[in-house]
């Protein structure tokens, strides 16, 4: 069964280099209107690779309840990102052992929502 979060941002940065752009993203993550976590994103764009599409690589964390070794459960999701829309597609390349069973599945990210699975 799909899960939906939504994500309010709370920081988005850009660091240029020689080789390209990182855009990193964070902020809280909600389940159902409920804080449930939080969540750290990365773009990368890579001059002369990824320009032509307008997009970029983005893996992003979200960092949810604490377990019992006191690190927080988590999930990773990789895909891409499109600038033009704003859109992410991909799937889950990890995830704590609570959330082991997502790994995986695909997700997809319109704007501030993502719907796994």
């Amino acid at each position: 069964m799909p899960v939906n979060y939504l994500l309010k941002r709370q920081a988005l940065h850009n660091v240029d280099d020689i080789a390209g752009r990182w855009q990193h993203e964070g902020g809280d993550v909600f389940l159902k209107e409920k804080q449930v976590g939080h969540y750290v994103s990365y773009k990368r764009v890579t001059f002369k690779a990824t320009e032509a599409q307008n997009t970029a690589h983005v893996t992003l964390t979200l960092l949810l309840e604490k377990s019992k070794t006191g690190a927080p459960e988590n999930i990773t999701l990789q895909g891409a990102h499109d600038f033009n829309s704003g859109n992410e597609i991909g799937s889950v390349s990890a995830a704590s052992l609570k959330y082991h069973t997502s790994i995986g599945k695909n997700f997809v990210r319109v704007g501030d929502a993502i719907k796994i699975g």
